[in-house]
């Protein structure tokens, strides 16, 4: 069995074609949990409905407490043998979980993860732990988000989402994750449609929810310090660009220089460098990186440009 879980709030307009593109899979032994995190609009309503459409559907009530405690909430649901996360804003193809189920035969792999964008290959790669552990660091063909991966639900065993951080949650726990994995298969294929609903954090123009990603990156980099410190390079590459990317976001939105920035920049100032050492980012990142670093006027005149 596979549990589709699904956290919501606020998305009524979306949720049936959300649901509808789960219930329609073609692998069909599947548990769907979606769990209501205090939405305002008419999203209960609609769960309800939903509910009654098919057996497979779960749908549980809370009070709003965000989507880290919602997702900790729907991992006490599951029943599966495997987990897949899915955002109610957004929906997947018919065939997603066949193709992820059917991608492991045997069970070998810990996690089945695919593309959320980009033209679609067969081509197929299998990791350890050590090269996927190599790979998340670098953040380019394997990244830290809950939606493009079909996990073994025995991983999170006794770990939970961190209800303090409001942006980055996933990544930390893909990075709790992975260091209990054994293979990871890797799919170059997309499944997974975004939808545009600036209601979502993830979506929204910038507001200070996002530097919690400074919380989520200290840490990583602080493990890896302690177990695996010929990473460091790497990680604190990967620290410089994720900051860089939160003051591009906040400079974009007109966001005010305060002691959140002051911090960010100087994360980027002292470990930026490593970004065009390491090569795991574009030139232009690493030159902007340098640039927003020393000065946030500057950061606000280039933010439009991407990186």
């Amino acid at each position: 069995m596979v549990s589709i879980l699904v956290p919501v709030y606020n998305t009524g307009p979306y949720l049936k074609e959300c649901v509808h593109s789960l219930t329609g899979q073609t692998y069909s032994d599947l548990q769907i949990v979606l769990i209501n995190d205090g939405s305002t609009d008419n999203s209960w309503d609609i769960l309800q409905e939903l509910a009654r459409e098919d057996k497979r559907i779960e749908v549980y009530g809370k009070t709003n407490g965000g989507v880290a405690m919602t997702r900790n909430l729907l991992l006490d649901k599951a029943r599966g043998e495997w987990v897949l996360f899915v955002d109610s804003d957004d929906w997947i193809e018919l065939n997603t979980v066949e193709s992820l189920v059917s991608a492991q035969p045997d069970g070998d792999y810990d996690i089945v993860s695919y593309k959320l964008s980009g033209v679609s290959t067969e081509k197929r790669d299998v990791y350890d732990r050590e090269q996927i552990i190599k790979l998340f660091l670098e953040h380019t063909t394997f990244r830290g988000s809950m939606c493009d991966k079909l996990i073994r639900r025995s991983l999170f065993d006794g770990l939970s989402f961190d209800s303090t951080v409001s942006f980055g949650e996933d990544a930390l726990m893909i990075w709790q994750v992975l260091q209990r994995v054994k293979s990871v298969c890797v799919l170059d294929k997309s499944f997974y449609h975004y939808r545009e609903n600036m209601n979502s954090l993830s979506r929204q123009s910038f507001n200070g929810k996002k530097f919690s990603s400074y919380t989520v990156w200290d840490s990583i980099c602080r493990d890896v310090d302690e177990s695996r410190p010929e990473y460091h390079d790497i990680v604190y590459a990967r620290f410089a660009c994720e900051m860089t990317q939160i003051l591009r976001a906040a400079a974009l939105s007109g966001y005010k220089r305060d002691t959140s920035v002051k911090l960010l920049q100087e994360v980027v100032r002292r470990y930026g460098h490593l970004i065009s050492k390491t090569g795991i980012s574009s030139l232009k990142m690493s030159l902007y990186a340098f640039m927003v670093s020393r000065s946030y006027f500057l950061a606000r005149c280039l933010s439009r440009y991407t990186l």
